[in-house]
């Protein structure tokens, strides 16, 4: 019974880092000028989100029957520390990755254009 709780705290980490990665994706995207980016960042995002919600649920709704309150605190760390590091390691992917109207803050306008030649040149 041990070891099937620690792989289900495995697959919440695992979940919970996916969807905090997918989430900075679509608030990057957001403020980008490209809309079809933005949907593939909102339709991870928003998918991963409903999977995370339901293993979040059923993760903490079985642990409150038991009264194991020490398998909430984990999850709770293990749920945190792996939000965090989705979000950062995207940040730092997109950072790199980013280009043209999908920079943040890109307006897909020729004031773009004209400053992604200056940054090639």
């Amino acid at each position: 019974m041990m070891w099937q709780w620690v792989a289900e705290l495995m697959v919440l980490g695992l979940v919970a880092f996916v969807q905090n990665a997918a989430f900075t994706w679509v608030s990057r995207s957001r403020n980008s000028g490209d809309p079809n980016y933005h949907r593939w960042a909102a339709w991870c995002s928003n998918g991963i989100w409903f999977v995370t919600n339901v293993l979040v649920f059923r993760y903490v709704w079985a642990a409150m029957e038991r009264g194991e309150w020490w398998q909430l605190a984990c999850a709770l760390v293990v749920y945190v520390l792996c939000t965090s590091e989705g979000s950062v390691t995207m940040m730092r992917y997109l950072l790199r990755k980013e280009t043209g109207k999908r920079r943040v803050g890109a307006r897909g306008d020729e004031a773009d254009k004209e400053r992604d030649e200056k940054v090639d040149k």
